[in-house]
């Protein structure tokens, strides 16, 4: 497959067109262009795909960051023409930071895309921070300098950061908190601050250097390729916690996020194949024995309420496809779980911790219930 192709690198040291969507930031006279000189090392990856007037509001909120990334590299993932066309004429108008943007003529997904986005602020030298945000979301003023200071602050164990993500369209209602592991052993958006969080989520989080090179040289991979999108942020977290790191959470508003832009909105079955696929992938190649083995009732209980429900909605079909297609691909997970086994630095019931004791978060069982009556009444009324 061909390596996605550079069509835009603007320099700006000034952003003077900043979109009317982002919020308004109020700095001294000549500080924008202060910060440019001397860098903050800080970088930022965006993937467009089919959302041009969402992705120019992303990096517009990006650029009147009160401390903008350095560099903001954008990867237009073969979106249809005319969104291409919007998203390049956008930013020729524009004057954000400095930006790459490349365009995919294939659609690599958020996981290889990512990993294609990252490797090329990884060459640039200066850059010690590499960040990601979702082409839905909007960031707020603090956004990059509250990340930037939480991974300081914890030194080098940390490796990444993230905070609060709140709804676009319902500002005070929160969108995630990060990832949270329930006892099932099915990872999910953590929205409760009780919860223990395993990491931040990859449509909104910043990562040191160390740990992303940390993670390809010892694991092979940033994000695992194969995964497409979803669950590929809570492989990647998982990771990093077993190589020894201490993912940090801070309790401040970054970014509202209008959520799933790329994929249709709500739980299509496009979400639902790849959540399935991934998660049995992800839970076969990394998840301790003793997980396993202490809490595997709970997730076999788990999947076959999966079974269950869209068996009761007639979705029997679809059922055969996810799961058939994550269990042809579990020898291949098995055979690397052995070679990861080896470079893992931290103990299994060390890490157990990161576990919450709840079977699943809050309300699940009630929204599944409502979805498949919704479904259920469809289905009679056709």
């Amino acid at each position: 497959m061909s390596q996605p192709e550079l069509i835009l690198h603007l320099h700006c040291l000034h952003r003077s067109n900043r979109s009317s969507s982002a919020p308004p930031v109020q700095q001294p006279a000549g500080q924008d262009a202060v910060q440019h000189r001397a860098g903050n090392g800080v970088g930022f990856t965006v993937i467009n795909f089919n959302t041009a007037a969402k992705t120019l509001r992303c990096l517009a909120s990006l650029a009147a960051c009160q401390e903008a990334p350095e560099w903001i590299v954008v990867l237009d993932n073969a979106s249809a023409p005319a969104d291409f066309e919007a998203l390049r004429c956008g930013l020729q108008r524009a004057q954000f930071s400095q930006v790459l943007l490349y365009k995919s003529a294939h659609n690599l997904g958020f996981a290889a895309g990512s990993n294609f986005l990252l490797a090329g602020l990884l060459q640039f030298p200066g850059c010690e921070y590499l960040g990601l945000l979702n082409s839905d979301a909007v960031a707020q003023p603090g956004l990059v300098g509250v990340l930037k200071q939480a991974c300081l602050a914890g030194g080098a164990s940390v490796g990444m950061a993230g905070g609060r993500v709140h709804k676009l369209l319902e500002p005070e209602v929160v969108d995630t908190l990060g990832i949270c592991l329930y006892a099932n052993l099915m990872p999910a958006d953590r929205k409760l601050l009780s919860e223990v969080a395993l990491g931040p989520s990859a449509g909104c989080c910043l990562m040191t250097r160390s740990l992303v090179q940390d993670l390809c040289a010892s694991t092979g991979y940033c994000f695992d390729a194969r995964f497409f999108c979803y669950c590929e942020d809570t492989d990647l977290v998982l990771r990093a916690n077993l190589l020894g790191y201490h993912p940090a959470y801070v309790d401040e508003l970054l970014a509202w996020h209008e959520g799933q832009a790329s994929s249709g909105g709500g739980y299509n079955d496009f979400v639902a194949y790849h959540g399935i696929r991934n998660t049995l992938w992800m839970q076969a190649k990394l998840y301790p024995a003793r997980w396993l083995w202490k809490y595997g009732v709970l997730l076999l209980l788990a999947h076959v309420m999966t079974l269950a429900r869209f068996t009761l909605a007639g979705r029997v079909g679809f059922l055969v496809r996810a799961y058939g297609d994550a269990l042809r691909g579990l020898p291949a997970m098995v055979r690397e779980r052995r070679a990861l086994q080896a470079v893992w630095r931290v103990e299994s019931r060390a890490l157990e911790a990161s576990i919450n004791k709840r079977f699943f978060r809050p309300g699940f069982v009630q929204s599944a219930f409502r979805q498949w009556l919704a479904r259920w009444r469809l289905g009679l009324k056709l």
